[in-house]
């Protein structure tokens, strides 16, 4: 490292020129890396989805989910299968092992599928197993009109989609309400009993009138070369007057049926601003930049709306705005920062060493940018969150170099060899707290699961940016040291601040076993005691853009029945658009999304998109100071002075009420989360026997209603349509009338499939068969049977009919059913808080022995975060300890920086209390960083005293550490400082972090100073 330093110092033009050419290349990668609210993941997962159309849950389950399960459970790599099953639909989530191979995995279970394969319906599709993916949601966009049809709009909207797919790194474009261009041909039951015809023979005959499947090619010898095929461009009135011959009969489709050319219903429908609309998904690459696509998808609206008047097109659910705001909020604070530590560095030492230290700084998030993008990652929310946390190591090591060089200028030596000689004289120091710091985060690694895939990138980009950091440290600050810095420009004298640190650490040396002894009892009690009445969250409340309102309705509910409470719904909150400054609202019915956005589709579903207003600046820094230094100039446009979370608990209210005249299931008003969770509390209840869970159930929801705080209590238990099970009687059974009879007799009754297949000039359509009046249980009973004799009876007459109860989903994990109960709480209680008060019901219902309750939402999340932060912290407190080992080689010095680690908590604990606020997952995060930041000033502070014997040559060596201490800490408070007083919206999900990290660093610093030379001292035996 020496000869690196040397060698760079000895070439400034070389020195400057790589400078230089680092800086650009930053930008351009900062300019083209890809944005985005959250990175891609890999999960580690494999998706199995099937389908079998009329088939109940129940049925489902037993004739195709249970058999892959079996089929699968002894594949080696697989950690959990969880299995939900609908009416004629199944899918299967499988999480493998961290070390498993995905693709022998997915081979494997493929293999399984194949072998059950035999087993299923053989009108069943194969189930089809692929590796799960993430996609990366970016906007939707919503096309309505008050003039055109619904079918006018979808071939808008197909326009529209063809012009966005063009764009690249655009992808997973769909359409929400296009349904498929159809014939649909609807026959009437009683005409064709009339004629004496049956379904499966008008099938057959309607199958014959339209083919879309060539002939051949004729090639005649020295002529004509064609190709030919039949003309199958039947429009509607042509089908009518088809002539159809029928076992020995004749007659036109018109005599029996009605037909009409359309767009089929969609599984969704969808309306914006009160008006039937269709809405378009736009998701992006991993490589897309989020904001630079949401402008062009934006552009493409506005020519969109100018190309067809009638039509109003919309935008929400942008996620290029968060990010543009995290960005904003991120932006600003490290230059703000860079502005404060700047003055302070210029009130505290001198000018010249500000300068030096204010082009380090943003020198080293550069050169980061610049690996990271070279590494393949992406500007999100977690790498930027280590860019917060890496804010004060940067500042710590440009500041240790540069005031080193300083004083040996003012001593009188050449800048040129003082920078030489000043450098290398911390290189050692400055190496062992940058690794201390890299040995902090990196066990955060083996974190697992979707939050360990998250939290992964913190200890990345925190390592790159302090190996960036030692870039810019030892090469190209030294060389603007020995340019800029000069003898005359004396630093601020600090020897008043000396001399009182020194008479003050003398009276603790001379008294250095009773201080210690008050120090060891005092401080290791007041950090258990505020961990005790400290309250714990994931992550804290904060103001968002959006709010999400989703209802279940009974199960028997139709999708228009469905849409038209939507609706309604829709109407009440657009009345309440001025109160609470709504921007627009999007309905989708069909459909509904959770707080993680899961997605869930059913007839009875809804899903209401509210977007806010942005809101006003409620601080003098995100008024003024940051859209100047973020170079957001829209701040003045915005105009909402209402918080998310308060319009959330305001609407919920206005909106229950509105909704009591409607029967729903479950019914939700939620405002932003973080998306690690559905529902703060989420229990679990498995049980062998149904009525044992239900009544589990009941006893669950009865308690959590009784707790103060909870809300939007529900379960996943929701009875779904009954099955009616035809048993043949023994009437039917001499008749000759058996199961697979029925199955193929009523199977042709229940059709609604496509017979038939057809192109025009506007591109490829189905013809679809239904019976009219088939949904009808009288028509169903009355339906008559005809016999090999000839001769037909009832179907109530040869039939039993048994309802069987059907939940409306099963739910299963690893082969097992479960259920779970949910709730939501007020801003002003914990889930903890609920389970606390709910475990007297828990451990009576475990105590019975008859149903086993699990935990999942924010207690699952806690008690892994818990057990995983613990594992890390312990990983690395020994890669620290080994790395102090290695720079001091003593056991003893080891432990004594070490012990400045645990007692740092104090400042993480009443920082959140001065600041009123609970601890959080961020919170956790930014007390692991912290670990490694304050063993940094106490790596600086013991190599200086380490080799003192006397307690003069102690505190005359501590002094010297003084001033590059208190400077560290406080421009790193100062960096932090807007985003621990002053974060507004979603930045206030990293201030736990920046309160832990402050705070925390403000009392590490008086360990530094006073308890770690007093411990010392004492352990060392200074006379």
């Amino acid at each position: 490292m020496n000869l690196i330093i040397e060698f760079f110092i000895g070439r400034p033009r070389l020195n400057y020129l790589l400078f230089f050419f680092l800086i650009l290349a930053g930008v351009v990668s900062y300019v083209t890396m890809p944005k985005e609210i959250f990175p891609p993941l890999a999960l580690d997962k494999i998706s199995i989805t099937g389908f079998y159309s009329g088939a109940s849950p129940n049925a489902l389950d037993k004739m195709a989910v249970s058999r892959i399960e079996d089929e699968i459970s002894n594949v080696s790599g697989i950690r959990s299968v969880e299995s939900t099953i609908a009416s004629g639909r199944f899918s299967m989530v499988v999480e493998l092992e961290k070390s498993a191979d995905k693709n022998d995995v997915l081979q494997k279970i493929k293999d399984g599928i194949a072998r059950v394969r035999p087993d299923l319906p053989a009108d069943m599709d194969e189930p089809n197993a692929t590796l799960f993916a993430f996609s990366i949601p970016l906007i939707l966009v919503n096309i309505s009109s008050d003039t055109l049809s619904i079918d006018a709009l979808v071939e808008i909207a197909k326009a529209f989609k063809s012009d966005l797919s063009q764009i690249e790194n655009l992808t997973n474009l769909q359409i929400y309400g296009e349904g498929e261009r159809v014939i649909e041909i609807v026959l009437d039951t009683r005409k064709l009993e009339a004629y004496g015809l049956s379904s499966a023979s008008m099938a057959t005959a309607i199958g014959r009138i339209s083919s879309i499947f060539p002939i051949g090619k004729l090639e005649e010898t020295g002529g004509k070369h064609a190709f030919i095929s039949t003309y199958n461009g039947k429009e509607p009135h042509e089908l009518l007057n088809a002539l159809l011959r029928i076992d020995g009969k004749s007659l036109r489709l018109g005599d029996v049926a009605t037909i009409e050319k359309h767009y089929t219903q969609t599984d969704t429908l969808s309306s914006f601003e009160g008006r039937r609309s269709l809405s378009v998904n736009v998701a992006k690459t991993e490589e897309g930049n989020a904001m630079a696509l949401a402008s062009k998808v934006k552009e493409r609206v506005n020519e969109l709306a100018m190309r067809y008047p009638g039509v109003t097109v919309g935008t929400f659910s942008d996620t290029s705005v968060y990010i543009e705001n995290r960005l904003n909020t991120v932006v600003s604070n490290i230059l703000f920062g860079l502005i404060l530590v700047g003055l302070v560095m210029h009130l505290l030492v001198n000018h010249r060493i500000s300068l030096v230290v204010i082009i380090g700084v943003p020198t080293s998030f550069i050169i980061a940018l610049l690996f990271m993008d070279l590494g393949g990652y992406s500007i999100n929310m977690m790498t930027l969150l280590g860019a917060l946390i890496a804010i004060g190591v940067i500042v710590d090591d440009a500041i240790i170099v540069a005031e080193n060089i300083q004083r040996h200028i003012e001593e009188g030596m050449a800048p040129k060899e003082a920078a030489i000689v000043g450098t290398k004289e911390v290189v050692t120091p400055v190496l062992a707290a940058s690794f201390t710091t890299i040995f902090a985060f990196l066990p955060m690694l083996i974190m697992s699961g979707e939050m360990g895939q998250f939290i992964k990138l913190i200890p990345i980009a925190i390592s790159v940016l302090i190996l960036a950091s030692l870039i810019e440290s030892f090469i190209f600050l030294p060389i603007h040291a020995s340019h800029l810095l000069r003898p005359k420009d004396k630093q601020v004298d600090w020897s008043r601040a000396m001399d009182v640190y020194i008479n003050f650490v003398r009276k603790l040396i001379k008294y250095r076993k009773t201080t210690l002894f008050t120090f060891w009892i005092l401080v290791p009690a007041l950090i258990v005691g505020g961990f005790a009445l400290s309250k714990f969250k994931i992550f804290p409340e904060f103001d968002g853009d959006q709010m999400n309102i989703s209802c279940k309705l009974p199960v028997e509910t139709t999708l228009e029945e469905t849409h038209g409470i939507a609706r309604a719904l829709e109407a009440e909150v657009l009345r309440l658009k001025e109160k609470y400054f709504i921007e627009n609202v999007t309905v989708i019915s069909g459909f509904r999304m959770n707080a993680k956005g899961e997605g869930e589709e059913g007839t009875n579903l809804f899903h209401l998109f509210v977007d806010l207003k942005r809101a006003k600046p409620d601080n003098l820094v995100s008024k003024y100071i940051t859209p100047i230094l973020s170079f957001d100039l829209k701040s003045m446009d915005y105009e909402r002075t209402f918080k998310s979370y308060d319009i959330e608990a305001q609407l919920r209210d206005e909106l229950v009420a509105f909704m009591a005249q409607y029967e729903t299931v479950n019914f939700e008003v939620q405002g932003p989360n973080a998306g690690v969770v559905s529902m703060p509390i989420e229990l679990f209840v498995y049980a062998a026997q149904d009525e044992d869970a239900k009544v589990a159930i009941a006893r669950i929801k009865r308690a959590l209603g009784g707790i103060k705080g909870t809300n939007t209590i529900g379960d996943d238990a929701t009875l779904g349509v009954p099955e009616i099970k035809l048993k043949v009687t023994p009437y039917g059974e001499i008749l000759g009338i058996d199961e697979g009879t029925l199955a193929r007799v009523l199977g042709e009754y229940f059709l609604e499939s496509s017979q038939a297949k057809g192109f025009d000039d506007e591109g490829f359509f189905d013809v679809i068969l239904k019976e009219k009046n088939h949904n009808s249980l009288e028509r169903l009973r009355s339906f008559m049977l005809t016999l090999d004799s000839g001769k037909q009876v009832a179907l109530r007459d040869v039939v039993e009919f048994v309802e069987v109860e059907n939940y409306e989903k099963i739910f299963k994990k690893d082969g097992k059913k479960r259920w779970m109960v949910f709730s939501n709480v007020a801003s002003d209680i914990t889930p903890s808080e609920v389970l606390k008060e709910l475990k007297p019901t828990l451990d009576a219902i475990a105590s019975e022995g008859v149903v086993n309750v699990g935990f999942g939402g924010e207690k699952e999340q806690n008690d892994q975060l818990v057990r995983e932060m613990s594992m890390a912290s312990a990983i690395a407190l020994f890669l620290i300890f080994v790395t102090l080992l290695v720079m001091f080689d003593s056991y003893r010095l080891a432990f004594i920086i070490l012990s400045v680690v645990p007692f740092s908590l104090l400042g993480v604990v009443a920082g959140h209390s001065i600041m009123g606020m609970d601890l959080s997952m961020p919170s956790m995060i930014g007390a692991l960083g912290l670990a490694g930041v304050v063993i940094n000033d106490g790596i600086i502070m013991l190599d200086f005293i380490r080799k003192t014997t006397t307690m003069e040559a102690l505190l005359g060596r501590a002094k010297l550490r003084l001033r590059p201490i208190v400077l560290t800490s406080i421009t790193t408070l100062a960096g932090l400082s807007t985003l621990i007083f002053f974060p507004s919206g979603q930045a206030v999900i990293l201030q736990p972090l920046a309160v832990s990290l402050g705070f925390g660093l403000l009392w590490g610093t008086f360990l530094n100073l006073v308890y770690l030379p007093t411990l010392y001292a004492f352990v060392s035996k200074v006379k």
